[in-house]
């Protein structure tokens, strides 16, 4: 087999889709090729196991992808994997999925997923964001310095006084207080700029965000931004700085997606990439806009499910903990439990259904007041209908009736529009009309226990 080249110039860049996949039949330029030639090659491709599944094969090389999209580069072989959604729509929907501000930026428009990937869009909307701060002025944080002082100024400091036995030289200690904006959240704001520069590819993007942080002037950069310190100066935001939450936020999403972690012998390391799991994203998209549009409905984000499984009596030796499944949402009326709704980021009306998913939510059904569970999934399929999928018990003498699982479409583009509306009385009615389909208890039939079956595999 022909090992890769570390050489620039033999880059090959695979272009793939959401829960794609491509091989030496399918792409002539992967024939051939092996991960034996490095070591972090391959434990890079185990790595990215459950995302990217990289495989070595007797003819060269299989790729199958995910609901993580982004890039990743693996020796000279970039693998850019592309959002199934348009540029527009995705932005409105990540606006709203993690409530950032609807700002008009220039490079939003000219669909950098395509070639770089999804980060590049979120570079392009971080610095939207971190331009209206600009705008507004840099909020400034009272800092104190210690210092002594011919003329005392501030707080002197008496204790200090006191320890060295008296007033020995003609100054004071004191301690002041000054406006400054060299403060840790912008310390932040600005690493998360120097960040996202050496993230993108893009050379006018790259130019637009280093123009941003030398802005920040005497602002310094922390030296190793950690998400601890993202989290910190989220919680620490006041009135005065809530509108440094959405440049936050886009840090942290900059911050947690890029690349992979890797053990070596020097210690842990990130692999160049990005790469997006939507399927966190979708979760978060409906969470809001269900919580949001729901009338005499709530949902609850990951309801354990307790006492479904436990140990026999005086048959756990090891003093095991039983599981407790967690699915996406339970859905409630008042304080009555009606059912078990998740939501996967995979369009089942063009592709199969995962056998393990099924398993998934049969355990969903069967913990369900009314034995039904309902998987929520991502679709651009105007044709897209509910699909009921029936659990019957395999034996013949059984008189209980069967458990569902419903299969239902959640239209993307349609939620894009209706967030991204004014907030009339029409849309307001549409957003909730569409809420309270996705969260009904039977198909879209006459016949709540009939309809499609949905094959897995």
């Amino acid at each position: 087999m022909m090992p890769f080249v570390n050489n620039e110039t033999a880059r090959l860049t695979i272009q793939l889709a959401e829960w794609d996949q491509t091989d030496p039949s399918r792409d002539p330029r992967l024939k051939g090729m092996s991960l034996r030639a490095d070591p972090g090659w391959r434990r890079l491709a185990d790595s990215l196991r459950g995302r990217i599944d990289i495989r070595e094969r007797y003819d060269g090389i299989s790729i199958e992808t995910s609901s993580f999209v982004g890039r990743i580069d693996l020796g000279p072989l970039r693998i850019v994997v592309r959002p199934k959604l348009p540029t527009l729509p995705l932005t409105q929907l990540l606006r709203y999925a993690y409530g950032l501000r609807d700002l008009t930026s220039r490079d939003e428009t000219r669909s950098p997923t395509d070639e770089h990937g999804i980060h590049d869009l979120l570079i392009a909307m971080l610095a939207g964001e971190v331009e209206e701060l600009l705008h507004r002025g840099l909020s400034r944080h009272y800092i104190p310095r210690d210092g002594k002082l011919d003329s005392p100024r501030g707080q002197i400091l008496i204790d200090q006084i006191i320890c060295r036995g008296g007033v020995l030289e003609p100054a004071l200690p004191c301690r002041q207080y000054e406006r400054r904006t060299d403060w840790s959240l912008n310390r932040v704001l600005r690493t998360g700029l120097d960040h996202a520069a050496r993230l993108t590819e893009d050379r006018e993007l790259r130019r637009r965000v280093q123009t941003l942080s030398a802005m920040f002037g005497d602002v310094r950069a922390i030296p190793r931004l950690r998400a601890d310190d993202i989290d910190l100066a989220t919680r620490n935001l006041t009135r005065l700085t809530i509108a440094c939450r959405p440049a936050l936020t886009l840090i942290r999403l900059l911050h947690a997606f890029q690349g992979v972690e890797l053990e070596t012998e020097s210690g842990q390391s990130r692999t160049p990439g990005f790469l997006f799991d939507m399927n966190l994203f979708f979760q978060r998209l409906l969470s809001r806009f269900l919580r949001e549009n729901l009338i005499d409905a709530r949902i609850v984000d990951e309801h354990s499910i307790q006492g479904m499984f436990a140990f026999a009596s005086g048959s756990n030796p090891k003093r095991r903990r039983a599981p407790s499944p967690r699915p996406d949402y339970a859905l409630f009326h008042g304080k009555h439990l009606s059912g078990f709704l998740d939501a996967k980021y995979r369009d089942l009306w063009q592709k199969s259904l995962p056998v393990e998913w099924l398993y998934q939510l049969t355990i969903y059904a069967l913990a369900s007041p009314d034995e039904v569970s309902v998987l929520l999934y991502a679709s651009m399929s105007e044709s897209a209908s509910d699909e009921r999928l029936e659990i019957r018990q395999p034996v013949s003498w059984s008189s209980r009736g069967p458990a569902s699982v419903i299969l239902r479409p959640v239209p993307l583009g349609m939620i894009a529009a209706l967030v991204s509306s004014d907030a009339t009385m029409d849309a307001v009615g549409q957003r909730q009309q569409l809420a309270l389909r996705l969260v009904a208890i039977r198909t879209n039939g006459a016949n709540p226990r009939a309809g499609s079956i949905a094959g897995a595999r």
